[in-house]
């Protein structure tokens, strides 16, 4: 079974994380399933894109099982994160609407994959959280860039460093997400939104995300690859499989 689902259908092209077992963790296969699906909607010029979990999650993010059995896990999470930033970079610059659908977890990377989007709906309990401290990492995946500049410099600290969970009322409250719903109502409210957005002109898009890029995430391409280098760094220490150990024997 694939990792990563594809479907087109009324000008919505929907990618869908699906390794639900794992709550969508991210792992290299995910990860460039994830990319190759990016390029495809671009190819296919679709107006909207989806990007969605499997099994009732968004995504857990990095998988740190994988990390944990990795022979070299600096080499593996230099590649993974590498493949991930091309996804963000490809989220930013599509000139498509792109909307993340979060439900149940967005942790770690899962967190940056939806806040590059330019939408989002969630359900009511769905959580965020950064993540990357319980296990000794610093950000990646452009969570380091899009959470402060959306929250601010004193939140997105205290969200990294204490790894504390983020309620979707929070979210609604700071603009990290646009809608908040039931769990079943969150496919009627996507066709809403998507409803509401056909109505409008789509042939200013590219130009809009282009000046919010330019705006809000100037430097994203050098910021994406810093983390990437920080990150992979951190995994190359002892003390990194030390953490992984510790947070295992807490589960």
């Amino acid at each position: 079974m694939s990792v990563v689902l594809e479907s087109l259908k009324d000008d919505v092209f929907t990618i869908t994380l699906n390794r639900p077992d794992k709550k969508n963790a991210m792992d290299y296969d995910l990860l460039k399933g994830l990319y190759e699906a990016m390029k495809n909607a671009a190819r296919e010029k679709a107006p909207f894109v989806v990007i969605r979990g499997s099994g009732g999650a968004f995504c857990s993010g990095g998988d740190i099982i994988a990390f944990k059995e990795a022979k070299d896990a600096e080499a593996l999470i230099d590649a993974e994160a590498g493949v991930l930033n091309e996804s963000i970079k490809a989220i930013r610059n599509i000139p498509a609407i792109v909307i993340a659908v979060m439900e149940g977890v967005a942790v770690g990377a899962g967190v940056g994959l939806a806040l590059a989007c330019d939408l989002s709906i969630a359900t009511k309990k769905t959580i965020m959280n950064m993540g990357y401290r319980r296990i000794g990492l610093t950000p990646d995946g452009g969570g380091s860039i899009l959470l402060p500049r959306i929250v601010g410099a004193k939140l997105f600290n205290e969200m990294y460093l204490l790894s504390r969970n983020i309620t979707m009322d929070e979210a609604k409250g700071l603009g990290l997400v646009n809608i908040v719903c039931d769990d079943g109502e969150v496919d009627a409210k996507l066709g809403e939104l998507i409803g509401a957005l056909k109505a409008l002109p789509m042939e200013t898009i590219a130009n809009h995300k282009d000046l919010v890029n330019r705006c809000l995430f100037a430097g994203l391409e050098t910021h994406l690859d810093r983390e990437r280098r920080y990150v992979a760094e951190f995994a190359s220490k002892p003390l990194f499989k030390q953490r992984l150990d510790e947070f295992f024997r807490r589960k």
